[in-house]
């Protein structure tokens, strides 16, 4: 599934089909590079886009990972002459905070703690943040902060991301010095 954070200007743009055709050229480069496609998204002004591809690995991402990536899809989108204005590409990891999206990124992190948008609300709140405990078909569950099992349907899910306690983590530098 492409998921596109585009700006206001380029919502045309994208409808006819352009941002599609920027997903499947990046998907093809990533993957015959080893890596995996995590996101796009594309943004920018009436003169320049901006193209953000966040890509991750087994081990994690070097800057070197980027540059391959960055050279081989310019080359590509080039070649492929898919972009009429001029466009800015950005390559990187996703962040330690990185976006869940598909269902293979839930299975990956289970036992990691995760902060979750709900399309609606759920008890009259519409973010969890919780341990993801388990994934079973498109349901996922959390156990929260205050220990409640909360089973979610990927389709009650607006935006879920890895979720680092910084408090935590900086306890955790302090006793170590």
């Amino acid at each position: 599934m492409a998921h596109f954070f585009i700006h206001t200007w380029y919502k045309v743009m994208v409808t006819i089909g352009v941002g599609d055709q920027i997903w499947t050229i990046t998907q093809s480069v990533v993957s015959e590079l080893g890596y995996e496609l995590v996101d796009i998204e594309l943004t920018g002004n009436r003169s320049q886009l901006a193209i953000r591809v966040y890509i991750e690995k087994s081990g994690g991402i070097l800057l070197s990972d980027c540059v391959a990536v960055s050279r081989n899809l310019g080359e590509r989108l080039d070649e492929k002459d898919v972009i009429e204005k001029s466009y800015r590409l950005e390559v990187s990891s996703p962040g330690i905070e990185r976006p869940l999206r598909k269902i293979q990124d839930y299975e990956r992190y289970v036992g990691h703690r995760v902060r979750i948008r709900l399309k609606g609300s759920r008890k009259g709140k519409r973010k969890i943040v919780g341990k993801l405990d388990e994934v079973a078909g498109n349901i996922v569950r959390i156990v929260s902060e205050n220990e409640e099992k909360v089973s979610l349907s990927l389709v009650d899910i607006a935006k879920a991301n890895l979720d680092v306690d910084w408090d935590m983590e900086f306890q955790g530098l302090r006793h170590k010095k």
